[in-house]
């Protein structure tokens, strides 16, 4: 505000001309002009909300003054048929059970006027006390909410396979090992960690251009991709664990090091263990490498993806596939979307199940003959031109289960970042932030967009309603 008086001179003037008494600049007017904002944002999201499904995503993190702090955000599909991840607060736990944890989020949503019931979704990571199947938090939620299904993060998932892994085989471990160091080299000199940057950038632009990989933004929220691709992985698994898909690598790594003059390693020559040079293996460097490495990983990968992606053989996650847009609605499949919309006997009815019978067909015909969903690829996108071209209200149903499946939560990932942000709004300077405060400058930190959107005039308002006001001059 200093600095902003010394640039403008309107500002100047009216705090020249104001009585001496004046408080505006005081810590706690300052902390209740930011609870106004947080406000008008919650209230905002709230509208957007209404009535309707969300789901939750959760986790915990410490701040800078050693206090767990848990971030909430909501998931939801806004009027325009939008995926919304929208950050609502984060709140101090004393304990990290799940009695603890349950009771913090009773209460956040009575603040908020959102109701339980109201949840069609849970996200968090694999901890216990969040993902436990009888004690854990999503398992209290759903003793009364049925219909909240529990997805665990699909990023923590992967990660964890990878982990696995890597402490199985030695080789993987050793190589993510070297791959830390080298890591650490770089990041150890400004100078090498600003080149490598600077050639990385014009490396991927090389291959945006020539589409060997392509954006993905927002792919985060994008459901569609998740949950048949985990099958694809798998089947793709299989086929490389062939002679084939081992012939296939060596071609790729033969022209990997030829184009970066690298000597190739003769697969005929018997293997030498590098710990133990002078004792026979009786094997060659084709077997080790095919077997004892290339095979053995693709092994452990097929069974951690079934430990961990397991519950994409359910009913639930496979029904919702059908829904998918691509390659002109191949996947679509009227019996599946019937036993999706049973998980959900909140949204749909004995009557709303006959109906809905009879609606898909109809949706099926008339979206086949609309050539401006031929070349759709994920749900978003259909639920989006699907409120563009209004056939949201002449399928209401079928859009009911559209928005349930983009409800289901995908990744932690928005939670996560609202833990970066934490960092940067508490920091070592300002560890002694009152927790609603620290809540209150998130909201407004985080959900800059909608923060834009709000009047100055608006907030005025909201902050001589908060409390009786009232302006003195010094005689």
């Amino acid at each position: 505000m200093d600095y902003t008086i010394k640039q403008n001179d309107v500002v100047a003037k009216a705090f020249k001309n104001a009585p001496n008494n004046n408080q505006m600049l005081s810590p706690k007017i300052q902390r209740d002009i930011t609870e106004c904002f947080a406000k008008e944002v919650l209230g905002h999201v709230m509208k957007e909300i209404g009535n309707g499904v969300f789901s939750l995503l959760v986790d915990e993190c410490r701040d800078v003054s050693d206090k767990e702090q848990m971030a909430a955000v909501l998931r939801y599909l806004d009027k325009c048929g939008l995926v919304q991840e929208k950050f609502v607060g984060v709140v101090h736990v004393e304990e990290t059970t799940a009695s603890y944890l349950k009771s913090c989020i009773d209460l956040l949503f009575s603040q908020l006027g959102l109701n339980l019931e109201q949840v069609r979704g849970q996200g968090y990571d694999g901890a216990s006390n969040m993902s436990g199947e009888f004690n854990g938090l999503q398992a209290k939620i759903m003793n009364e909410n049925k219909s909240a299904y529990y997805v665990h993060c699909f990023a923590h998932k992967l990660n964890l396979v990878v982990v696995a892994i890597a402490k199985k085989i030695f080789e993987v471990g050793d190589f993510f090992d070297m791959v830390s160091v080298l890591l650490n080299v770089v990041g150890a000199s400004c100078k090498r960690k600003d080149q490598l940057r600077e050639h990385h950038q014009e490396e991927v632009r090389k291959a945006i251009g020539c589409g060997e990989i392509a954006m993905g933004t927002g792919l985060n929220q994008e459901l569609s991709l998740q949950r048949p691709d985990v099958e694809s992985t798998k089947r793709e698994l299989e086929k490389l664990r062939t002679n084939e898909g081992w012939d296939s690598l060596m071609k790729k790594v033969c022209c990997f090091c030829e184009k970066h003059d690298i000597p190739v390693l003769d697969m005929e020559d018997a293997y030498v263990n590098p710990k133990k040079p002078r004792q026979k293996t009786g094997i060659s460097n084709e077997h080790y490498y095919c077997v004892d490495c290339f095979f053995a990983v693709l092994d452990l990968l097929g069974e951690e993806f079934n430990d961990r992606f397991n519950e994409v053989n359910s009913e639930l996650l496979l029904c919702m596939s059908a829904l998918s847009p691509s390659d002109l609605f191949c996947h679509f499949d009227k019996e599946k979307l019937l036993k999706l919309a049973k998980f959900y006997p909140d949204d749909f009815n004995h009557k709303d199940m006959v109906t809905l019978e009879h609606e898909l067909g109809l949706y099926i015909d008339n979206i086949l003959h609309d050539t401006r969903f031929s070349s759709l690829d994920r749900i978003s996108d259909l639920a989006k031109l699907m409120v563009d071209t209004r056939k949201n209200l002449s399928y209401p149903l079928v859009y009911r289960l559209l928005k349930l499946a983009l409800t289901l939560p995908v990744a932690t990932a928005t939670v996560e970042r609202c833990f970066s942000a934490m960092k940067i709004v508490k920091n070592a300077l300002r560890n002694k932030i009152g927790d609603d405060y620290l809540s209150h400058s998130l909201i407004c930190f985080v959900e800059k967009e909608l923060l834009d959107t709000i009047t100055n005039e608006v907030i005025v308002d909201r902050f001589h309603k908060m409390k009786d006001r009232r302006g003195r001059n010094e005689t």
